[in-house]
């Protein structure tokens, strides 16, 4: 078995050498951030409330994708609304991690009514990104975030206003994670 294994990785390095896809500079090792996000579980709670979303307006309303590491992304939302992409994404930056609100337009084109699956991105821009604490994040904070996401990024849900209770849209209980 372990003869398989260095056998695999043998002809990995010579790919990777010949096709020269090894990193001219070393990433910056974003490991510690990433287990930072583990232990306060906040890609897990993040799942429970897609579902618990998904579930009540009963269709896949929200998008959900994870990313493996060494990738600087954890994970991306987006919902679709009228030929705009919203996307809430937590991403780890040299800084920390941090929350990206951005949009994409699609535009129309002529043979667009032809071509299934087909768009092309007219615009996009970043409607809010801050960076983060893991541990200071709090459920209402994961409610003011899927409220501007669900909004279409809109000014009354802003997470970087002072929001009060009344402007965040009511998903009801969180779902709580079952303690061991």
């Amino acid at each position: 078995m372990n003869r398989n294994k260095s056998a695999g990785s043998d002809w990995i390095r010579s790919l990777v050498k010949q096709l020269d896809l090894v990193e001219r500079d070393p990433i910056t090792d974003l490991s510690r951030f990433r287990a930072l996000l583990e232990e306060c579980q906040l890609p897990e709670r993040i799942r429970e409330i897609v579902g618990a979303v998904n579930k009540e307006v009963g269709y896949q309303a929200l998008y959900l994708l994870d990313f493996l590491p060494p990738q600087r992304s954890i994970l991306r939302l987006s919902f679709l609304k009228k030929k705009t992409e919203y996307i809430l994404e937590i991403v780890l930056r040299t800084s920390g991690p941090a929350v990206v609100f951005h949009s994409a337009t699609s535009a129309p084109g002529a043979w667009e009514r032809y071509l299934h699956g087909y768009s092309r991105s007219s615009g996009s821009h970043i409607a809010f990104n801050q960076n983060f604490i893991p541990a200071e994040i709090t459920d209402e904070t994961i409610k003011v975030w899927f409220s501007y996401l669900l909004s279409g990024f809109d000014k009354q849900f802003d997470p970087g206003k002072c929001l009060h209770p009344t402007n965040i849209l009511d998903f009801g209980s969180l779902p709580k994670k079952a303690s061991a």
